[in-house]
């Protein structure tokens, strides 16, 4: 299938169209050359991104009655008055439908162990960027594993676990990812991929998830 064909292709050679890796000299490169500088500062692309990652797991938990109610618990940043907010909002939720959609990645995520969960989440985390490649797909699957953590602390009673994985989540990245975002322009460089969902694109969306499924099967 072209699908399996994309992901297995984004993953092994990935598109410099749609991804950014470090050089030998440590700066970032994209597709015109050196990737375009923003000023976007670190705090902004933070706070931003906690806003996303709660409406995320807010619009998440609307398709689950089983955690429904807890939707409370995360301010929904569909109500922001921002409008790319909201744009980014629809684009999450889109892409988590698809995900959502993904059988073989609900099998391997229903495998995960609880009982040490920050080790889980590092561990996916590190194999997500293991090999130092950047993409949206992959930030868009670290968003989703975290979402999925937080539903299984709900299912399993563990509510007090809900805003140390947004922590941990929002750790990872300041700590590796928030400089490639910024060299993207901040979130909105998201929508340029999303906003026209050729083959390619959905490749590179898919491929995040699949080395995703990758890293929570060597939990499993």
């Amino acid at each position: 299938r072209l699908y399996s064909f994309l992901i297995v292709e984004s993953i092994l050679y990935p598109s410099p169209q749609l991804c950014c890796t470090t050089s030998i000299i440590g700066r970032r490169r994209g597709n015109a050359g050196y990737c375009k500088a923003t000023s976007v500062s670190t705090e902004q692309i933070l706070e931003t991104g906690e806003l996303l990652l709660n409406g995320f797991i807010s619009d998440r938990l609307q398709n689950n009655p089983d955690v429904a109610g807890a939707r409370a618990l995360f301010p929904g940043s569909t109500q922001h008055s921002d409008p790319s907010i909201k744009r980014l909002s629809e684009c999450l939720r889109k892409i988590g439908d698809e995900l959502d959609a993904n059988i073989e990645l609900q099998r391997r995520i229903e495998c995960v162990p609880c009982n040490s969960p920050k080790q889980v989440f590092f561990h996916v985390a590190k194999e997500l960027f293991a090999d130092g490649v950047f993409n949206w797909g992959r930030v868009v699957a670290l968003f989703y594993f975290a979402c999925k953590l937080v539903v299984k602390a709900l299912c399993t009673k563990v509510p007090e676990m809900i805003r140390t994985i947004i922590n941990w989540t929002m750790e990872y990245l300041r700590e590796y990812v928030v400089q490639w975002i910024r060299d993207q322009g901040g979130w909105e460089g998201m929508l340029s991929y999303f906003g026209t969902p050729t083959w390619q694109t959905v490749g590179v969306f898919l491929a995040g998830v699949l080395t995703a499924t990758i890293a929570i099967w060597k939990m499993s």
